[in-house]
């Protein structure tokens, strides 16, 4: 399995992934937050991140624009950890809708791979960079739960607080930084 994703130019992402010897290449623009999406639809599938109350799915998508051309991401979750992945490339001209990829995988196995590009990219870039890049926001919330959940296995440690009419959630500042950094 590969994943890469690289900044080519201002608003332009060059990539590829390939999972059991399938392969989807892409080339996007800042049209779309694809990322921010793709680990967002990751997310929604861990139960270690999300709780039910709060969205947990089975199954989720994300559709990369990069004008004209579509990339959509399908993910389907199975009991077994096991997830079904279908990444489809649309170049909207005379209707081309090609499937790049329909095959399975460990989640958590899919989910490191993309981590550590992610990790890379962050720390090559920084924070500022990757929005100077981009024109969106790095996902840095949903990067912590997940990279947090690949270190430790378990749900990313939060304070609640408040009363009879709402509470809040905090984070240990220390404790984000030091996940980003390891």
């Amino acid at each position: 399995m590969k994943f890469e994703y690289n900044f080519v130019a201002r608003w332009v992402v060059d990539g590829f992934i390939e999972i059991n010897s399938q392969r989807s290449s892409f080339n996007v623009t800042y049209v779309s937050d694809c990322l921010g999406d793709l680990l967002s639809a990751l997310l929604l599938l861990n139960s270690n991140c999300v709780s039910k109350d709060d969205g947990l799915r089975t199954v989720t998508s994300c559709h990369w624009n990069s004008e004209p051309c579509i990339t959509t991401w399908n993910f389907t979750l199975k009991s077994n950890g096991i997830l079904h992945i279908i990444v489809k490339y649309d170049a909207m001209e005379g209707n081309e809708n090609k499937t790049d990829i329909d095959t399975e995988c460990p989640y958590d196995t899919l989910l490191e791979l993309i981590i550590l590009k992610v990790d890379s990219l962050i720390k090559e870039h920084g924070i500022v960079g990757y929005k100077e890049n981009w024109d969106h926001e790095f996902p840095m919330g949903t990067f912590l739960k997940l990279k947090n959940y690949l270190l430790n296995n378990k749900t990313y440690s939060l304070e609640e607080i408040g009363d009879e009419y709402g509470e809040i959630k905090i984070s240990d500042l220390r404790n984000d930084f030091e996940i980003l950094f390891k």
